[in-house]
């Protein structure tokens, strides 16, 4: 099968918005409040805040205790910050060093925030994604690594069928690709320069981005008898960090493929995992896959990976939600994110249980960011029954929280 390449042009010009190119009044900053349900262990919110304005006046008090009224927390969780704007957040992730929030919007806009104060800094667009708007699919750094220097950049996909890397603090694009679909995802080699995409043509597409050159395409063979690819859309995919050349994926299909770098179809499959989001990690040991399906039934589970043997399904308590997203923390600890209903949910690997969840959130979770364990939690977690956590950060329609875990 002949497969089109996408193109790729380098950028010279810096993007038309930069870093302070932006109306304040686009995005609101929100404190958090203290919520007036009951059911959570502890609800400890910072007592730093972070300040809205809008049109020059401080947001009102009643808004505020809106926003929380709702919420519902469970376990020694707490919001650190909150951040409102104006369109939907359907992506979004720390930068390299995690002293910025990045937030992919619905127009097609990336959006820069300052981690410990959530002040915004600027937004990510250049004429090219003025002129042809479409959703901000994914964002994502190439991992931090000893052979990798801190490149200050995070690249972006769009439902245009842009791939788009940007230097953020200059707000320049350094280079563009255009594939010939809509591109769903993107996910970074853990130690190679390299990343793949995925979209709606059931392809992945393999980059190399030192050179900027396509190498592979991954896709089903010819023959309908034979399941080595998927057949519709492809929302996720996640290298193996112990394998140079292999590659989980998943999508709308309901099915998992296992790819070889070297191959152009995948080499074996699981089914029914009905994906619809970026809900595929693997473990640091890379024996494990930890699949977040949006369904109600075994929509978290564990599979080992060299025989595809499913490992549990984990209960999801009382509360069930079809999820969006997932990631491994640590090797005792995964997150997962969803809709119907609205929460965020971190599961104890050796009880299988939930260790803290937020629940009623204001939108489902479509997206979530793993980033730095907190200094000053640190030294107070000794006298907390979970390890140091690191903090996380998701979107919930046009919410951003960031929380912390001890």
């Amino acid at each position: 099968m002949e497969q089109e390449k996408a193109t790729v042009t380098k950028e010279h010009m810096p993007a038309t918005i930069g870093l302070r190119g932006i109306e304040d009044s686009e995005t609101k900053f929100l404190p958090p409040a203290s919520s007036p349900r009951t059911p959570r262990v502890s609800y400890d919110l910072t007592k730093s805040f972070v300040h809205a304005r809008i049109a020059g006046t401080a947001l009102e008090p009643e808004r505020l205790a809106e926003i929380h009224r709702g919420l519902l927390i469970d376990g020694d969780v707490r919001i650190i910050s909150q951040m409102e704007g104006t369109q939907e957040i359907l992506c979004l992730s720390y930068t390299e060093q995690c002293e910025i929030l990045a937030a992919g919007i619905s127009d097609g806009t990336v959006r820069l925030m300052k981690v410990n104060s959530g002040e915004y800094i600027g937004t990510l667009r250049d004429t090219e994604m003025q002129q042809n708007p479409g959703p901000t699919t994914s964002i994502k750094h190439r991992p931090v690594h000893r052979s990798h220097p801190i490149s200050q950049t995070l690249t972006a996909t769009y439902a245009t069928g842009h791939v788009k890397c940007w230097h953020y603090p200059t707000g320049q694009c350094l280079y563009t690709i255009r594939e010939k679909r809509q591109t769903l995802g993107l996910s970074y080699h853990p130690q190679l320069p390299k990343f793949v995409t995925v979209g709606d043509d059931t392809n992945l597409y393999l980059y190399d981005e030192e050179t900027k050159t396509q190498e592979r395409v991954f896709h089903a063979g010819d023959s309908p008898d034979v399941m080595n690819g998927h057949s519709s859309r492809v929302f996720s995919a996640c290298f193996n960090p112990k394998s140079a050349h292999e590659i989980v994926s998943g999508g709308w299909d309901s099915t998992v493929h296992f790819w070889d770098t070297r191959q152009p179809h995948s080499t074996r499959y699981i089914s029914g995992v009905h994906m619809c989001g970026d809900g595929i990690d693997i473990s640091k040991t890379g024996k494990e896959i930890l699949t977040c399906s949006w369904q109600k039934k075994n929509s978290m589970q564990l599979w080992d990976y060299q025989s595809n043997r499913q490992i549990v399904s984990l209960e999801p308590d009382i509360y069930t939600s079809m999820l969006y997203c997932g990631k491994y923390i640590n090797n005792l600890f995964v997150v997962c994110g969803g809709s119907d209903e609205n929460l965020i949910r971190i599961v104890d690997l050796r009880s299988h249980t939930s260790a803290a969840s937020i629940r009623n959130l204001p939108g489902g979770v479509y997206d979530l960011s793993i980033g730095p364990v907190s200094v000053k939690r640190t030294k107070k977690a000794k006298n907390s029954e979970l390890p140091n956590l690191p903090k996380i950060a998701l979107c919930c329609g046009k919410m951003i929280l960031e929380i912390d875990i001890s």
